[in-house]
């Protein structure tokens, strides 16, 4: 079935890029490894908080934009093609969620046992 005009400019706004999110997801990993490099995080873990700025940034605005398609979901459209693309996006966006979930896990767990190694040594006056 050929697509309407409304329908060609939907599908070509949804797969434009979205500069000011692109934008916001590195404005976010910038802060936190800047937070990280001022509090004096050691060279040797830079590829680790990369990692880690990255996958929570992302992680972020994905779950902004989950909440934006499970209200569209919700909504009330009673068709069964919108419903099954907006079924569609979902899919894709627990799937990134999923992927960055699963790749900041070891870099998390790495900067966080640092983090308690630090406030222990604080605590002792090391």
């Amino acid at each position: 079935m050929p697509m309407s005009n409304e329908d060609l400019e939907i599908e070509n706004y949804s797969m434009a890029p979205d500069r000011a999110q692109a934008r916001r997801t590195a404005l976010i990993a910038h802060r936190v490894i800047t937070k990280f490099k001022e509090m004096g995080l050691p060279d040797e873990l830079d590829e680790d908080l990369a990692v880690l700025g990255t996958d929570l940034a992302d992680i972020w605005i994905a779950e902004k934009r989950l909440s934006e398609q499970m209200e569209q979901l919700s909504g009330s459209s009673k068709d069964w093609g919108v419903n099954g693309d907006q079924l569609v996006d979902l899919r894709v966006s627990i799937d990134h969620l999923a992927w960055h979930v699963k790749s900041v896990r070891r870099s998390i767990t790495k900067i966080t046992r640092f983090a308690y190694k630090k406030a222990d040594e604080v605590g002792l006056g090391i």
